[in-house]
């Protein structure tokens, strides 16, 4: 039986999170959602891909773009989005759909490259020139080393000189901000290296034993860091922040 829509209860602000469902949370939109609540925000959540990933099972489905776009609309029907989180987008079809959606909104975006799962397989058909389309003024682009050596077409990253290099040549191609998690490369600490207005700032934490239960720490950052700025927090606050949400996570 079909009721009146009722605007979305929640006092924060209102993140739209695009990108993969993946059912036991411990990545992909349900983590992202997680994220955001813990930042005193409030998930939008949209489906551009269904997956199952479990310890043999691998298979993901894309959801068709118009029903990407309808999703969105929806939910702006709904109420203001404050700011956006980009995951997996299965290819472009669903991000044409995204940016239809979206079309005259300045808000922040917050762009995770989501190209393989952890395990390996792969998760979009997006190339390098798809992401990098997306720079702009309030973007922000958090790809991890491995991702981030994939959108320049350099291969591996495997030193934090080369991290931040990168850093440098992301942010120099017109993204407001470009953040390198380098959570992939070796070493004691995990050095995380934010470009913002040609400026450098390093992240340093003291690396915590990873599991293999712990997967979507990516999509934690994100998801927390749009929340922050859709709050109007300082960019570096918002990192740090975002930062010590994941920290939590893997402590807990």
């Amino acid at each position: 039986m079909r009721g009146t829509p009722a605007a979305d209860v929640g006092s924060g602000p209102r993140v739209l999170l695009v990108g993969g469902l993946e059912p036991s949370g411990r990545a992909g939109l349900l983590a992202d959602a997680s994220a955001v609540r813990a930042r005193g925000g409030v998930p939008l959540v949209v489906a551009a891909a269904v997956t199952a990933q479990g310890r043999s099972t691998f298979r993901w489905a894309a959801i068709a773009p118009a029903l990407v776009e309808a999703q969105i609309r929806a939910l702006r029907e709904l109420g203001p989005v404050a700011s956006v989180k980009l995951g997996m987008l299965p290819g472009a079809g669903q991000l044409r759909a995204v940016r239809r959606a979206l079309r005259g909104l300045r808000i922040p975006w917050v762009v995770d490259p989501v190209v393989r799962a952890s395990s390996g397989g792969r998760l979009s058909a997006l190339g390098r020139r798809d992401y990098l389309d997306l720079a702009g003024p309030g973007v922000w682009l958090t790809p991890n080393a491995v991702e981030a050596g994939w959108l320049l077409g350099v291969g591996h990253l495997d030193t934090m000189g080369e991290v931040r290099r990168a850093a440098e040549l992301l942010e120099g191609l017109g993204f407001e901000a470009v953040l390198v998690k380098g959570g992939h490369l070796a070493g004691p600490e995990v050095v995380d290296v934010l470009v913002r207005e040609g400026r450098v700032r390093a992240f340093r934490s003291r690396r915590l034993r990873r599991g293999p239960a712990h997967r979507g720490t990516g999509c934690r950052l994100a998801s927390a860091l749009a929340t922050e700025l859709a709050a109007g927090v300082a960019p570096e606050r918002a990192v740090s922040r975002a930062r010590g949400l994941v920290r939590r996570s893997l402590q807990s």
